[in-house]
C-alpha cells in the first residue's frame, strides 16, 4: 500500500496562504472594529484563530511524518 503524501500545493502553499490570511487579519483589527463593530470583529477574529490553528496542525503533522 502506498503512502499518502502532501504535495507542493497540500503541504506547503495552502499551510503558508492559511498563516498569511490570519496575519493580516490580525494586523487589521482596529480597521475590522471600525467597520464590522465588536460582535462582527469577534466573528472575524475566531476565524483567525481557527485558521492558525489548522495551520500550526497541519505542520506539525508535515514535521512529525517526515523521516
Amino acid at each position: 500500500m502506498e503512502k499518502k503524501r502532501f504535495g507542493t500545493f497540500a503541504g506547503v502553499f495552502t499551510p503558508t496562504t492559511l498563516t498569511i490570511l490570519g496575519v493580516i487579519m490580525y494586523i487589521r483589527q482596529p480597521w475590522v472594529v471600525g467597520n464590522a463593530g465588536v460582535l462582527g470583529a469577534l466573528t472575524i477574529i475566531s476565524i483567525a484563530v481557527a485558521i492558525t490553528m489548522t495551520t500550526a496542525l497541519s505542520l506539525s503533522s508535515i514535521t512529525t511524518n517526515i523521516r
